[in-house]
């Protein structure tokens, strides 16, 4: 049971670790890697074809995440110890979650048909708080850092 906690609660966590390396580290000293993922942000139009070019730099930041998880998961097998593999696979839940929300649905990196049009009011409420982020009407639809946690506002939108 203390393992399944441990997953949920990295996955969990994840979600504010995506929101201050988001507003801190990608918006700020590593701006370098990040800024090709707002290269288009002067069109207006989002979700459909906004990615022209496979790969970014902005893709680095999955090494960023994929590491520690790894290591968690060698470390804990090679020691013998569960918590540790427990976390990382709350950690490559969480960037699985990531790749498939951001990358697939919103900016649809990947051509797949069932996920072009999510049904869901949740995913559509993520897809209205980034594309806020990427074409800010104010200055409070920039800070729209996380992905799964975002403003109440877009539930309603």
């Amino acid at each position: 049971m203390i393992n399944i906690s441990l997953l949920i609660i990295s996955y969990l966590f994840m979600e504010f670790v995506a929101w201050s390396n988001h507003k801190y580290v990608m918006h700020g000293f590593l701006w370098s890697w990040h800024k090709d993922h707002h290269r288009k942000d002067h069109v207006n139009t989002l979700p459909e074809n906004t990615e022209d070019k496979r790969f970014e730099k902005n893709d680095l930041f999955f090494l960023v995440y994929a590491i520690p998880a790894i290591l968690l998961m060698i470390i804990g097998f090679s020691i013998n110890y569960l918590p540790f593999v427990f976390i990382s696979i709350g950690i490559t839940l969480y960037g699985f979650t990531y790749f498939a929300i951001h990358d697939i649905i919103i900016h649809k990196r990947l051509n797949i048909m069932f996920l072009r049009n999510p049904k869901s009011e949740f995913i559509k409420a993520i897809i209205k708080a980034h594309t806020a982020h990427h074409w800010p009407k104010s200055k409070n639809d920039f800070n729209n850092f996380g992905l799964l946690v975002f403003p109440l506002r877009f539930l309603k939108m």
